[in-house]
This record gives structure tokens, C-alpha cells and sequence, in this order.
């Protein structure tokens, strides 16, 4: 079966929006309990992730760019892409930053949920 990029886009937009509005209940739903997440401060589990939320949204606006699926199993599949967002920093200036992640989705009892997603900090548009 080939997958379709736009329904994983969807998927990981949602996860965006989540962050965005500081929505913990809809991320919950689109991270698996064993959710492994890379990035620059270190590993993040499912709980680290959603605990990133508790004092509500951490990104003012994000923008996703040029993207691209990769099957990796018969229910899995590896999303990666650039996107540039501007976190949220409390007293401190808000910052843009370029991202590109790769999201490792799989199919576990009739949902998708998002396995692992590392984030690399990006210099520079390519």
C-alpha cells in the first residue's frame, strides 16, 4: 500500500496546532505511549513532550516546507521536512527557528500515531 503525503502533513499539523493552542489532550493522541522524541536539549519522552504544555502554548506560528514521505514497513512510514517556527519565550524576545524533523509514524490498534520525531536546528533555507 503507498501512503499519502498530505494525510501525514495533516497528522503532523495537528500536532503543530497542538502546540500553538498548548492543546495536551490532542498531542497525548498523537504520541504513542513509547514516543521517543531527539532533539537539542536531549531525549524526550511522551511525558517530557506533553509536559512541555503545561503552562500552554510554546509557538506563536509555525510555517512547514518542503516535505517528503518514506515508507518504512507495511504500517510505517518516516516524514521528514523543514519548517520554521517561532517559540514562545516568556519575558524573552521571541524567536524564529528553522527546523528540519523527521517523524517516524506507525499504525497501532487502526490509529497513527507518531513513534519518534527529531528535530535538527537549520542554519539556512535550502
Amino acid at each position: 500500500m503507498k501512503y499519502d503525503l498530505s494525510f501525514f502533513l495533516g497528522l503532523e499539523i495537528q500536532v503543530w496546532e497542538a502546540l500553538k493552542t498548548g492543546d495536551k489532550n490532542t498531542n497525548s493522541n498523537l504520541l504513542s505511549d513509547d514516543f521517543l522524541g531527539v532533539y537539542e536539549t536531549g531525549l524526550s519522552s511522551k511525558n517530557d513532550h506533553l509536559e512541555l504544555l503545561k503552562n500552554g502554548p510554546i509557538i506563536l506560528c509555525y510555517k512547514i516546507g518542503p516535505s517528503q514521505l518514506m515508507q518504512l514497513g507495511p504500517e510505517t512510514v518516516s516524514l521528514t521536512y523543514s519548517a520554521t517556527a517561532t517559540f514562545l519565550k516568556n519575558d524573552k524576545q521571541n524567536t524564529e527557528t528553522l527546523l528540519f524533523i523527521t517523524s517516524i509514524w506507525a499504525r497501532r490498534l487502526n490509529k497513527w500515531v507518531n513513534i519518534f520525531s527529531q528535530d535538527t536546528k537549520g542554519s539556512a533555507h535550502y
